[in-house]
């Protein structure tokens, strides 16, 4: 089924050029800002030439994976997520500081000290129950901690910290 043009032919050709030139531009931009969304930037106080370093769900789960199951407030019973490892990431990144500042798509930011990286097995999720995460709703990455393996992590104070939609990471 083709688009029929009245009138001079020439206007059609080129009509049907432009609208062929707008989809494809549609289809060649549209994935870069998906892409853009679904990485995590790592900025601040790294080695890096170029000031960030990005890493996408594909990414994460081509380095070593790491699961932790456990309950959540945001879950029905044990759930399991699979990610990296925060410490990992902060080393591969060659990381130094104090406060790591996360930042979720929508601009919701938290504070998590660094010394919980090296303290505690927290991961940066990027599958959850063997899925993706949601995009609608987690993804790209999500910051767990395995609440269930010390008490003292099933508590307000690092739930808060457990962001999701998790896009900017910077190490101050």
């Amino acid at each position: 089924m083709g688009i029929v043009f009245s009138g001079n032919a020439a206007i059609g050709r080129r009509l049907h050029i432009l609208t062929a030139a707008f989809i494809v531009l549609i289809a060649i931009l549209a994935p870069t800002a998906n892409a853009d969304e679904a990485r995590l930037a790592i900025q601040g106080n790294i080695k890096s030439e170029k000031g960030a370093i990005y890493f996408s769900p594909g990414d994460m789960a081509a380095s070593s994976p790491t699961k932790i199951v456990t309950s959540s407030p945001w879950t029905t019973g044990k759930t399991t997520f699979r990610g990296v490892l925060l410490r990992d990431i902060l080393k591969s990144v060659e990381a130094e500081g104090t406060i790591l500042k996360l930042s979720a798509v929508d601009g919701y930011t938290v504070k998590i000290p660094f010394s919980d990286a090296e303290e505690y097995d927290v991961i940066i999720a990027y599958k959850m129950n063997g899925e993706w995460l949601d995009p609608d709703i987690y993804a790209p990455f999500w910051i767990i901690y395995p609440y269930d393996s010390d008490k003292n992590l099933a508590q307000e104070k690092y739930y808060g910290r457990s962001i999701w939609q998790l896009t900017k990471l910077v190490v101050e």
